[in-house]
């Protein structure tokens, strides 16, 4: 009869799962990107925003890493799943409980009083086969949905370090832009009184010095959405580093240069390595173990329980004490309930198929990225060629109005038209190389990289000193 329950037992404790996890098949990919690489042999570094060089930038990525709020926020959710895994991993251990009382009492009786003390302990264990490995596939899913929130949360890294740096290229150009307009007010204002000393002579004509004033005006009215501009990127900084606004976060006035275009250095089929996608991966992976999960939950399941109990009472006429023990084994199948487990299946099974499109979809989606930002940076690279040609010309245009101006060659409306096109030129030209920059972050962003994982948990060691302070 042991023999038998001992080919049982093992039998039931290697059992396996009689549903297959579906095979995962990823859209193909292609062999290159559409855009065709130019020899050049800069690659970014891995943490990519060293590539500008500038120490600033560097400081406050930093300030970002210990002070975002999303990011504490994350790590406290990234925290509660592993909770959950825990949880979940203690299913597949027995139970054990350990309970234990002790009384007094006192009776009446028709003869005499009865003092009775009784004491008793237990000590309980249960146990559930996981006949199916409907447990197993549980704790697996638990396990694969906190490698997900792992990876979402380097994504989410990934996203501030751009964001951060998007709005310091962009608090560096409003003060580009705020210092070019200021200097070119003071030229207004210049011509402004030699345009008037000029009209006092009966050398210009009011409509002159009226245009020039017009001039002034608006360049004045400039400064004012510049400044804005500056403080608008600075609140969204101190935002992103978890302060308050501040004044003077950033000093940048000139925006770092980019010489070239870079080498992505990665074939499209390594996009599947960006934290993005193997945190989709990972979602599908734990769909397909909860479906699994929900199919066994339809089938039998056994209990085992094992009982041990103490028990002593002390009575007048003597003290009645002995142990006592149970072992049981429990098999139930669930017969009918509404349609409900069915139902759960049934769920489950679009919760993967969806999970399943979303993986295809997001792999799509990083190529589409990458080919987008790489198409970008190189006609933003272009853009700015050209506008550094034409800012050359308009600078020569410039210099001999000036010239022609000061001979009496020309009149006040030509020199101000060229002043207005040189202006105009200069601040395309330093829109233009922001907007590299920014394509070059996106492009960063595209690619992923392999640096937020250290940091990742950097910053998870950072907050749990400050925790245990």
């Amino acid at each position: 009869m042991l023999s038998r329950l001992f080919i049982l037992g093992t039998f039931l404790l290697t059992a396996c799962s009689p549903f297959q996890t579906s095979k995962i098949e990823p859209p193909e990919l292609p062999d290159q990107y559409l855009v065709a690489e130019q020899a050049t042999d800069k690659l970014l570094p891995i943490r990519w925003w060293e590539s500008f060089n500038d120490l600033q930038l560097n400081r406050l990525q930093q300030l970002l890493f210990d002070g975002n709020l999303d990011l504490q926020q994350a790590i406290h959710r990234l925290e509660q799943l592993e909770a959950l895994q825990r949880i979940s991993a203690a299913s597949l251990w027995p139970s054990l409980t350990l309970s234990g009382s002790a009384s007094r009492e006192k009776s009446p009786g028709s003869s005499q009083t009865t003092i009775a003390s009784n004491q008793t302990a237990s000590l309980a264990a249960s146990y559930e086969v996981d006949l199916w490995q409907r447990l197993h596939d549980k704790n697996t899913a638990a396990r694969l949905r906190t490698q997900a929130g792992r990876l979402e949360t380097q994504t989410l890294l990934l996203s501030l370090s751009a964001q951060l740096a998007e709005q310091y290229f962009l608090a560096a150009e409003q003060r580009a832009q705020f210092k070019l307009v200021e200097g070119q007010i003071g030229r207004f204002q210049e011509l402004i009184t030699t345009i008037g000393n000029r009209y006092r002579s009966g050398l210009a004509t009011a409509r002159e010095l009226y245009q020039a004033r017009q001039n002034l005006a608006r360049a004045e009215a400039a400064l004012l959405q510049f400044r804005t501009g500056i403080t608008r990127a600075e609140n969204s900084i101190a935002l992103l580093i978890g302060q308050f606004p501040q004044q003077q976060l950033t000093i940048i006035d000139q925006l770092p240069q980019l010489e070239s275009t870079i080498d992505i250095g990665l074939p499209a089929s390594l996009l599947i390595q960006r934290p993005d996608v193997k945190a989709t991966l990972e979602k599908l992976r734990a769909a397909d173990r909860e479906l699994a999960a929900a199919l066994a939950d339809r089938l039998p399941a056994i209990d085992l329980s094992a009982t041990a109990y103490y028990s002593a009472t002390q009575l007048a006429r003597g003290n009645i004490d002995g142990s006592f023990w149970s072992l049981a084994l429990g098999l139930t199948q669930p017969l009918f309930d509404g349609g409900r487990r069915a139902a759960e299946s049934d769920r489950q099974r679009a919760l993967r198929d969806e999970q399943l499109a979303s993986y295809r979809k997001v792999i799509i989606n990083a190529v589409q990225e990458v080919e987008t930002a790489q198409v970008a940076d190189r006609n933003s690279a272009e853009r700015r060629n050209w506008l550094q040609q034409q800012l050359h010309a308009s600078s020569q245009e410039l210099f001999h109005a000036q010239e022609n101006y000061r001979y009496g060659l020309v009149s006040s409306q030509d020199l101000l038209e060229s002043e207005i096109r040189y202006l105009e030129t200069a601040s395309q030209d330093i829109a233009v190389q922001r907007q590299w920059l920014l394509d070059r972050v996106s492009l960063a962003r595209a690619l992923g990289g392999s640096w937020m994982a250290d940091a990742l948990e950097q910053q998870r060691k950072t907050l749990s000193q400050q925790q245990d302070r």
